[in-house]
């Protein structure tokens, strides 16, 4: 790392990698671990959020996945996704009318089709 505790485009994408490699091989407690640790290093990153939120609740913390997915919120970051993490972690937590909620939100999202890029001239 640099020797300031600013990280560069090419140690954050480092440290993701990692978490994301962690979460494709079973490994969500050390995904949440060095993600948690880059969200401390580059803070409100809605992509790191994002993966933050989902390693907790693959790795059965879901009370922390609703803190994060709230930080999530509060970057932007309401997205389909969004809606399917909170979902998971609500029903974890057995407030199961919440997740229900948060899975038609989920569905509602998926169901709209992406912007079409802009035509050039």
């Amino acid at each position: 790392m640099s020797s300031t505790s600013a990280m560069t485009e090419q140690e954050q994408a480092f440290a993701a990698l990692m978490g994301y490699v962690f979460l494709q091989n079973a490994r969500p407690d050390k995904a949440a671990v060095v993600l948690a640790a880059l969200d401390i290093l580059a803070p409100d990153q809605p992509r790191t959020l994002r993966a933050l939120a989902l390693a907790q609740v693959r790795s059965g913390k879901p009370a922390p996945a609703l803190q994060t997915l709230e930080r999530l919120a509060m970057a932007g970051g309401v997205d389909a996704a969004f809606h399917l993490l909170r979902a998971q972690a609500l029903h974890a937590l057995s407030r199961h009318e919440e997740a229900a909620s948060a899975m038609q939100a989920y569905v509602a999202l998926r169901a709209v089709p992406p912007p079409a890029p802009p035509e050039a001239d």
